[in-house]
């Protein structure tokens, strides 16, 4: 057999092999094709073109595709108010603590730099700290405070995409976040001012977060009103940025919690871990073995995160 004749049998090989490779790859794509009429149409257009360089090219561009690099997700900011921040109404809380007849409270008292804050009403859970944190993102992004004052305009998949970023949320994230406006309501806050010339009066109540809120169904907006008293008392006063993406990121309610004390210390310095664990509201009625265990959770979850130094730890004192 001759060269040229050797070589015209290489070539009809081949192409008989990319041949019944097309009709394969034709008949696969066709299957799914239901319609008897479409069918014979499809099939007529695919007998006409030619398949090799088409399947070549797609090929690349899934290559590509696989290859390219995910666009990171742009860092979503926050803010809280300082005091707030500094002096937390948001405890982080297990599951038997999240139970609704357990957060109901009667008093609650904590210390700031310009006063007393007593708070009645129900306990508030690191999860509703998410999404007021959410709601104060939404509240500054629209600045809907200077078109009519103290209300937002909203949608529950605008908050709960803010809360889990793109990962999916179901009908019980709604359901959680309209308990969290209904938990808002609930609570009521006295304010005992210093240098009043009467100590023991406390300067008064401003009621709760929020006054109102009107979900609609279908379309799922919402609007809120704030409590004018609580914006004036608290939104007016200086802020604290919260990185939201990097605190949605974090599994551990007394992480997010740390997260956010720390956020208020510019220097930091070494603390005891009761110290912490009060200013954090966490449960410190525990075993001391207890305490320590989980406060190495919250900071080896930090120093993943990068929050906190790789460098970070508790010592033998407690102190940290």
């Amino acid at each position: 057999m001759t060269s040229l004749a050797l070589q015209k049998t290489k070539e009809e090989t081949r192409m008989s092999k990319t041949a019944e490779t097309q009709k394969i790859n034709k008949e696969k794509s066709l299957e799914l094709v239901k319609d008897p009429g479409l069918k014979k149409l499809l099939t007529n257009i695919l007998d006409k073109v030619p398949h090799e360089d088409i399947y070549k090219e797609a090929e690349e561009v899934k290559k590509k595709i696989i290859k390219s690099p995910k666009r990171p997700e742009q860092t979503i900011f926050s803010f809280i108010p300082h005091e707030m921040a500094k002096v937390s109404i948001f405890f982080p809380m297990s599951k038997k603590e999240l139970k609704e007849d357990r957060r109901l409270i009667q008093k609650l008292e904590n210390e700031s730099n310009w006063g007393k804050i007593i708070v009645e009403g129900v306990k508030l859970a690191i999860f509703e700290e998410d999404v007021f944190l959410a709601l104060m993102k939404i509240a500054k992004d629209k600045r809907s405070y200077l078109s009519e004052p103290y209300m937002i305009k909203t949608t529950m998949p605008e908050i709960a995409k803010l809360l889990y970023g793109h990962a999916g949320y179901t009908e019980r994230v709604y359901e959680l976040i309209i308990r969290s406006f209904k938990h808002f309501q609930l609570i009521r806050f006295e304010i005992a001012l210093k240098g009043d010339k009467k100590p023991n009066v406390e300067g008064g109540s401003i009621g709760n977060i929020i006054q109102s809120f009107y979900p609609e169904n279908p379309t799922r907006d919402v609007k809120i009103y704030f409590n004018p008293h609580f914006c004036i008392y608290f939104l007016k006063s200086m802020f604290t940025g919260i990185n939201f993406t990097l605190r949605r990121q974090l599994k551990k309610d007394g992480s997010k919690a740390l997260m956010r004390f720390l956020a208020t210390h510019t220097r930091p310095k070494r603390m005891h871990l009761l110290t912490v664990l009060n200013a954090i509201n966490y449960n410190t009625n525990q075993p001391m073995y207890a305490l320590r265990r989980k406060f190495k959770q919250f900071t080896t979850e930090l120093k993943k995160n990068k929050v906190l130094g790789l460098k970070t730890k508790l010592y033998s004192d407690d102190r940290g």
